[in-house]
């Protein structure tokens, strides 16, 4: 878990060059700040998430805070981090809502978290999440997964996919962490995000299925969805290159945003009727910048012929994961109660 402890990376020399090409075109999007010291020199900044030096060097200016895994008094879940691949340094923190071992308590739900953040920033010892999926553990009586994907520009997409789905397959057929194989009804699995996270959720549904894991349901919260079309209100051309342009820069290799892992309606897209879950719940927030294309995917899973069960809700007067920024509002308990109710199959 080193990654997750230092604030500034120096990614290896292949990484370097992969970052060159992923910065090619915010470089005209954004104007580099002064020079920060006399050896690196900002390349370009992408406020407010992070700046690449010309050299490769990353600084993230948001969400390098990190917690450790403890019991939590206030819930009584308890936390502790796992590698699950020591080659690529892939690794989860995972979460236990209080169990009786002499009662014959039913075994327990499953649910896999991707975090948020562009695919850029966050992690899973973030407190943002560690708090907020200790809440979720304790209401749903759920057991978590979060996985700590490695982040772009030191690795672009598909590596945060691909290493989603190892962690996915990893905590529902692997058997050697005994929270899991103790704990865990592996029947009853599912995954979740917010933004970039619910992003993953919907890539990792899609890859054939889940990679052979039987999905119940997914819930993607605020979805980071984009695409050449407008969906409600129209952006400048500015606006639209800088947001498309977040997308170009984790994902410098894709067809831009009409790409299916970002649009997935886009012409050529795999159809939605081959999503793996068998309930999907779609969030979206009155006042989010995103707003719109949550809706959208619903509605077209809805036409695709999928077998599933689709819910959608939205949020009157909130914006973008305000339910992370704000956990203690009543917009943010209204959500809680639909997610706890969506894991618990509450009809």
């Amino acid at each position: 878990m080193d990654r997750m402890k230092a604030p500034f990376e120096v990614p290896s020399r292949i990484a370097r060059k992969q970052i060159k090409a992923s910065t090619t075109y915010l470089t005209r999007l954004f104007i580099p700040p002064p020079l920060m010291d006399p050896i690196r020199r900002v390349k370009f900044d992408m406020f407010p998430f992070l700046r690449v030096c010309d050299d490769g060097h990353v600084e993230r200016l948001l969400g390098t805070t990190v917690v450790l895994p403890s019991l939590d008094p206030a819930t009584g879940v308890s936390s502790k981090d796992v590698v699950i691949n020591p080659s690529t340094g892939l690794s989860a923190r995972l979460y236990l809502p209080p169990t009786n071992p002499s009662s014959q308590q039913k075994l327990l739900p499953l649910l896999v978290y991707y975090h948020g953040g562009a695919f850029c920033i966050e992690s899973a010892a973030s407190p943002t999440y560690h708090h907020y999926l200790n809440s979720i553990a304790s209401e749903a009586s759920i057991a978590i997964v979060s996985v700590e994907y490695r982040r772009a520009p030191e690795h672009l997409l598909p590596i945060a996919y691909d290493d989603s789905l190892e962690a996915l397959i990893w905590a529902v057929k692997g058997h050697a962490e005994p929270w899991l194989r103790d704990h865990v009804d592996p029947a009853r699995v599912f995954l979740a995000g917010d933004s970039a996270g619910a992003n993953i959720c919907h890539n990792i549904a899609m890859r054939s299925g889940g990679g052979g894991v039987r999905i119940e349901g997914v819930v993607l919260v605020h979805p980071y969805f984009w695409g050449s079309t407008e969906t409600t209100e129209a952006l400048s051309e500015e606006e639209r290159a800088k947001r498309e342009g977040v997308w170009r820069f984790v994902c410098p290799t894709s067809k831009g945003v009409d790409d299916p892992r970002v649009n997935p309606l886009a012409e050529g897209a795999l159809s939605l009727a081959g999503l793996g879950s068998e309930r999907v719940l779609v969030c979206e927030a009155e006042k989010d910048f995103l707003r719109g294309r949550g809706r959208t995917y619903y509605e077209g899973l809805k036409r695709s012929g999928w077998k599933g069960t689709a819910e959608f809700v939205e949020t009157e007067g909130e914006g973008h994961v305000f339910h992370l920024f704000n956990p203690g509002c009543e917009s943010a308990k209204v959500l809680m109660k639909r997610l706890v109710s969506f894991f618990n199959n509450d009809k």
